[in-house]
């Protein structure tokens, strides 16, 4: 009678969290979208960190010895100075990430300050320590973090981020710091469009612009990524490729971006037109697309040996400066780069730029690659010989798989054995599903199935320090 009562009691308990609970989500996955998002957003990604951490809590309920093996119980004073009020939740419900068509390589972030004076207090410190310095602004005030490649701006509600992979113009985020701080250009109607399909995406993470719809998702022992591409209708992608296969290869990559359709040349080259690597070594972008079609592989499999000359200087006896050569011997990765081409004039182009000498492609000082070419390919190599392949026919245009327990013998970097150690494999394909539309599909998994990726490749980054 007694466990009866106690059923009585624990059952209702039970169903009002669940109810409660249920309605902690159901608001917070519509309103913390609300007002950080900007009316004109061209591309979006969102974050859901609550789905994560969700995520993250049932692993830990099913895996429990492997978190219990790997938590420090031990508090440290970063711990206890997270507890301040910052004025402002930085981790919240959900971050959504977006860029503007008319601001290039920039991604932007908003969020809303719960506490102005805190979070003044909070900001002015971080700026300090980043060595950074606060400017005024019509509106708000903002702060460049050159080494961070970050500008963040602020009004008395709101937080503005912008991030850039090169140095930050102000005179480019300037007006999108207005919109948003100052006339709050914020999507606001729970009812918008963009905002109901973000409400309804499930994922962890996911990717919208237009009908493109791209989720990323942590599983029990991989990562997983789905969805489709919309491409311009008239893109041309190979709806069957011809791919010469290294078997056994640690890390295959093929990608057929077919220069037929003039578009995707043009892309190719407004990708690649600022690149410093070509800059030095003389090389113009428009001038490779030119005997190029498109088409480009990487395989790596094996280690090779290549000899460096070390030019040394000494004196002889009567105090002449002479020059001394030494030859080093080193184990590099076999790696085989083919690039396809229209034309036998690529080889030719690089010689006469001083980018092959003597048959080597000196552009690349880490390695020596040997140059060979044939009909429709010029093939750069770090070994001597040509491997043997098995040829087979695919309908991806682009295709990436690596085996990370042969590549952490292949490819050595700083902490590459820690992380390589963590992995198994790389899966990633896209193929055009039909005209205008681009289907991509891929997994990354870790070694244990059992236990969450992000929980493995955290705890073990962390637990190497």
């Amino acid at each position: 009678m007694r466990l009866k009562k106690i059923v009585k009691i624990v059952v209702p308990i039970i169903i009002l969290l669940g109810i409660v609970y249920w309605g902690y989500k159901f608001i917070n996955n519509t309103s913390s979208l609300l007002g950080v998002v900007h009316k004109n957003a061209d591309a979006v990604v969102k974050i859901d960190l609550h789905g994560i951490q969700e995520t993250i809590v049932l692993d830990a309920l099913s895996s429990p010895k492997f978190y219990y093996n790997n938590i420090s119980f031990s508090s440290s004073k970063k711990e206890k100075d997270s507890t301040l009020d910052k004025g402002i939740n930085l981790k919240p419900y959900t971050v959504v990430l977006y860029t503007l068509k008319n601001v290039e390589n920039t991604v932007f972030s908003t969020f809303p300050i719960d506490n102005f004076t805190g979070f003044n207090a909070y900001v002015k410190e971080y700026i300090k320590n980043k060595k950074g310095k606060i400017q005024n602004a019509e509106g708000y005030k903002y702060a460049v973090l050159e080494k961070s490649k970050v500008c963040i701006a602020w009004s008395s509600k709101n937080l503005a981020i912008a991030a850039t992979p090169s140095k930050i113009d102000i005179t480019k985020v300037s007006a999108v710091f207005t919109d948003v701080l100052v006339d709050e250009k914020l999507i606001t109607d729970k009812n918008n469009n963009l905002i109901e399909q973000l409400k309804n995406a499930k994922d962890h993470i996911v990717y919208l612009k237009g009908t493109s719809v791209i989720g990323l998702n942590f599983e029990d022992g991989k990562l997983a990524v789905s969805g489709q591409l919309e491409v311009d209708k008239s893109s041309v992608f190979s709806k069957e490729i011809t791919v010469n296969s290294v078997p056994n290869a640690s890390l295959q990559l093929y990608l057929d971006y077919s220069f037929t359709d003039e578009n995707h040349k043009k892309d190719f080259i407004s990708t690649f037109k600022n690149s410093s690597f070509l800059q030095k070594s003389n090389l113009q972008i428009d001038s490779i697309a030119k005997y190029s079609n498109g088409f480009f592989s990487l395989v790596v499999s094996g280690k090779t040996k290549q000899q460096d000359t070390i030019i040394t200087y000494d004196y002889d006896n009567n105090f002449n400066k002479v020059e001394k050569k030494t030859i080093q011997e080193k184990e590099v990765p076999k790696m085989y780069v083919n690039l396809g081409v229209n034309k036998n004039g690529l080889p030719a182009y690089l010689q006469e730029q001083g980018a092959i000498e003597q048959g080597v492609f000196t552009a690349l000082p880490i390695y020596n690659f040997y140059v060979s070419s044939a009909t429709k390919t010029s093939l750069f190599t770090t070994a001597k010989n040509i491997p043997k392949t098995a040829v087979f026919k695919s309908a991806n245009f682009l295709d990436i798989t690596a085996d990370f327990s042969k590549l952490k013998n292949d490819i050595s970097f700083p902490k590459s054995d820690l992380l390589f150690g963590l992995l198994n494999r790389l899966d990633i394909k896209a193929n055009q599903v039909k005209p205008g539309v681009v289907g991509l599909k891929g997994t990354l998994s870790a070694k244990r199935d059992d236990v969450n990726i992000i929980t493995q490749l955290f705890f073990g980054l962390e637990n190497a320090k």
